[in-house]
């Protein structure tokens, strides 16, 4: 049981320290990056279907639309903070405070 879950530390802790910083920002944030230009592609298609639909529909979707970008800040939030945190403690290579964070 043990021997596996060290294998999936050993796989996943990398030392960010080494190599290329610009090439782990872009590993780190490609993702988020992705899923922010897709989240606001799909409110632009949602309002030009919706939009046929009368002034009343477009506002509705205008109010989701806002409210999901702000429940998408406040998850990037939890997020660095987190990061943040589990990354303080990996720098003082204290494992079981990383693992609580993460946990």
């Amino acid at each position: 049981m043990h021997g596996n879950r060290d294998a999936i530390r050993g796989r996943i802790m990398k030392d960010l320290t080494q190599g290329s910083v610009t090439k782990h920002l872009l590993q780190m944030t490609a993702f988020l990056a992705i899923s922010m230009v897709v989240q606001t592609l799909y409110l632009l298609a949602d309002l030009y279907w919706v939009g046929r639909l009368g002034k009343e529909a477009i506002a509705a979707v205008g109010v989701a639309g806002n409210f999901t970008m702000v429940v998408l800040a406040l998850t990037q939030m939890l997020g660095v903070g987190t990061t943040t945190l589990i990354s303080q403690a990996t720098g003082r290579k204290d494992q079981p405070q990383a693992e609580l964070v993460f946990n």
